[in-house]
């Protein structure tokens, strides 16, 4: 008799059985749809660009065909580069936020990243006043989100000089540069899709700053 603790899928591996796929499966299992992948139905987690998570991203790290897989299924390429290296945001321009007009978003959904923080913000007002949250955060990315927040106050940061520009990125995502004239922009995202094309016209350093940043080119 095989132990109790063996799940029904390691099971049938204990009891010499071969492991197939048999698509009639589908049916009684609810996996069904266009995009169902048979390949990777013994992972229990089909690629979705929906939601990137954690797990996802472990699969991606063990299986190169879910990877693939993933991949073709994330429309931006800056976006799926973030999610590989577990960073919280993204920069996209050609998709600015019908909202506030921001560029940045979140690689997990692709929501606006300053609407999202703007949200935070407003409920821990709120809960140090006492009242309840207007909406629910995930735990795990309210701490990370307030961690970086404060790693930025303790001036913690990346730097590289691009010949004479300089570019330093601080943990919420902030891309600041110091351009070789002496002209300081703490944030860039703020010069929007047309600033920073002039930027790049004059300071054609500006570029390598930006790829370094993980940021997408402005066409």
């Amino acid at each position: 008799m095989y132990p109790k603790q063996i799940d029904a899928l390691d099971r049938r591996c204990y009891m010499g059985r071969a492991l197939t796929f048999n698509p009639s499966n589908r049916r009684k299992t609810g996996r069904t749809g266009p995009n169902y992948d048979p390949r990777f139905a013994l992972h229990q987690r089909q690629p979705r660009a929906s939601k990137l998570d954690q797990r996802q991203r472990l699969l991606c790290r063990v299986d190169r065909a879910f990877a693939e897989a993933l991949k073709s299924r994330v429309a931006s390429p800056a976006r799926f580069a973030a999610f590989l290296e577990g960073v919280a945001l993204y920069v996209d321009f050609e998709r600015p936020c019908a909202r506030c007009g921001g560029i940045k978003r979140r690689t997990r959904d692709r929501s606006c990243y300053g609407c999202h923080l703007a949200r935070s913000g407003a409920n821990f007002e709120r809960m140090k006043a006492g009242l309840s949250p207007v909406v629910s955060h995930n735990q795990d990315s309210l701490s990370d989100m307030r961690m970086r927040e404060r790693s930025e106050r303790n001036g913690k940061s990346e730097e590289r000089n691009f010949s004479g520009l300089i570019a330093k990125c601080w943990p919420t995502g902030r891309l600041e540069v110091t351009f070789p004239d002496g002209y300081n922009e703490p944030d860039m995202s703020k010069l929007g899709y047309d600033g920073i094309k002039l930027a790049i016209a004059d300071f054609p350093q500006l570029v390598l700053a930006l790829a370094w940043a993980g940021w997408t080119i402005p066409g």
